[in-house]
């Protein structure tokens, strides 16, 4: 496995301060406790009227080492997808066993994303085969696929699309610190699909790994229909590329969140960047029917590596943005690493929150878990 700043879900390894993000706010929403005790809980939606829930679980037992990294990489079959009874929190399995790999202080990746659509529910696993020894099933046979369930649980895969993005990246020169570590044109040779749309025209994926928005039509096939090659001329901010994340669809077209707080909107196989200073570090968004989409930072201003009060950075908050007027305002502020979002049946916002805690009480969350919140939304047009 490639063991990069990418990889997002474990940098908290210090002390977590409960603080509110600076930046305009519109009116505090009513925001609820759905559930608690999820494990890594990222993607969200509502599939036959129903929530479910990604969990990327811990990892497992079959460990190996990599070249370079100062820990090992376990892997196991503890990522999940669960039903969420929203009016008392209750779980029920949908899918267990699915891939789940623990990397060490970089977090867990799993099923990350999901989006539903008719009688499919389409689910994102992380990551990439190529990047696992050949010796671990589970890996090859799920790292990076695009999964579809159905609502009794059962699966099958759709496309590798860890693999071809993979694959992809190694056209570009990987960058070279002792030449130029954030060259223009270069790229990391890695793999790491997350966030999830399914639509009219086939299910996109945007791939935090390769930088891409793809593609996957009938068949499986999978096309690469953009990369965003930009790059951050300062080495010590994070991420030090665009990473890709999240993928909405607005009256215009769509739209694509990035962690490095970047926000593109595509258009005619391209893009413009839509610049605003409270889009930090972007995991999740989803559209309502009003115009407005809500962005997901998992984190704060600031970089993870410099002294306090950098430990801002470890609050994440909710932004909501009006895609006609421009006008964007924090929505819920405070958010301890919350990831996807979703809009529900009853109009308002659910969140997964603490995505990288555990299903029991985690002292890098204060004692928190994974969980799923619903911010009550005033069902009007922000703009």
């Amino acid at each position: 496995m490639s063991i990069r700043k990418r990889y997002f879900f474990a940098l908290a390894a210090a002390v977590i301060t409960l603080l509110v993000l600076p930046g305009s706010a519109i009116a505090a929403p009513t925001v609820t406790q759905v559930t608690t005790g999820l494990d890594s809980p990222r993607g969200i939606a509502f599939f036959n009227g129903r929530l479910v829930v990604a969990q990327a679980g811990h990892g497992g037992s079959d460990c190996f080492n990599a070249p370079g990294v100062p820990f090992p990489i376990c892997v196991g079959a503890s990522s999940s997808i669960t039903w969420v009874n929203t009016s008392n929190g209750a779980k029920t399995p949908l899918v267990s066993g699915l891939f789940s790999v623990s990397l060490g202080p970089e977090g867990t990746i799993g099923v990350s994303g999901l989006s539903a659509r008719g009688e499919q529910l389409f689910a994102q696993i992380g990551s990439t085969a190529r990047e696992a020894p050949p010796n671990i099933a589970i890996a090859q046979a799920e790292a990076g696929q695009l999964l579809s369930v159905r609502a009794n649980g059962a699966w099958t895969k759709v496309a590798p699309v860890g693999t071809v993005d993979f694959d992809y990246t190694t056209q570009f020169p990987e960058p070279n610190p002792a030449v130029c570590g954030q060259c223009n044109g270069t790229q990391e040779h890695d793999a790491n699909p997350y966030g999830v749309l399914a639509s009219d025209e086939g299910v996109y994926v945007a791939d935090a790994g390769a930088n891409t928005l793809d593609r996957i039509g009938d068949g499986g096939k999978v096309r690469i229909l953009l990369r965003d090659g930009w790059r951050d001329p300062n080495p010590n901010n994070f991420p030090s590329d665009s990473v890709p994340t999240c993928v909405a669809q607005t009256e215009d077209g769509l739209i694509i969140g990035e962690l490095s707080g970047r926000v593109l909107k595509v258009h005619d196989g391209g893009f413009t960047v839509i610049n605003n200073p409270l889009f930090t570090h972007i995991t999740g968004c989803t559209t309502d029917h009003n115009g407005n989409v809500y962005f997901v930072n998992m984190f704060g201003r600031g970089a993870p590596f410099t002294p306090p009060p950098a430990s801002m950075f470890f609050i994440g908050n909710v932004v909501q943005y009006n895609a006609d007027s421009g006008k964007a305002s924090v929505l819920v502020p405070g958010l301890q690493f919350p990831n996807m979002d979703t809009i529900g049946p009853d109009g308002n916002l659910y969140v997964t929150v603490g995505s990288i805690c555990g299903a029991t009480p985690d002292p890098m969350c204060n004692g928190a878990t994974g969980g799923v919140i619903k911010v009550t939304l005033p069902h009007q047009n922000q703009g």
